[in-house]
């Protein structure tokens, strides 16, 4: 594991082809870099006029541990909320977006776990 503190990562659009997975929207992807390795990224989705999805949220595992994956988190939260998100969808079931306040889906619950958001 690698030391180092979540905001010594710069958060940019990515480069094509930098994206961690195949067919990333430049639009809604963003890249963490430390110097110039891409040590994180996520991908969110507008689902409606006032909903986004965390699409996808990956850190590399050598830069686990550090809150990479937490500030990366707030950055799409932050981004969906400035293009006017009041929700936001992520993975059900996930222990790592229940940690950071996304409600566990009741027995019987969607397969998507939506936080709500309150504006300030």
């Amino acid at each position: 594991m690698v030391t180092f503190t979540p905001r010594d990562a710069r958060i940019f659009r990515p480069y094509p082809g930098e994206a961690p997975w195949p067919d990333a929207d430049p639009d809604r992807t963003r890249v963490a870099k430390l110097e110039d390795a891409v040590v994180g990224a996520y991908e969110i989705e507008r689902t409606s006029a006032t909903r986004f999805r965390v699409k996808a949220l990956w850190v590399d595992p050598d830069h686990r541990g550090n809150g990479l994956g937490r500030w990366l988190l707030g950055h799409a939260i932050g981004t969906a909320e400035s293009q006017g998100a009041r929700e936001i969808e992520a993975p059900a079931g996930v222990a790592f977006y229940e940690h950071y306040g996304f409600p566990r889906p009741g027995a019987d619950g969607p397969n998507a776990s939506v936080l709500t958001l309150t504006p300030e």
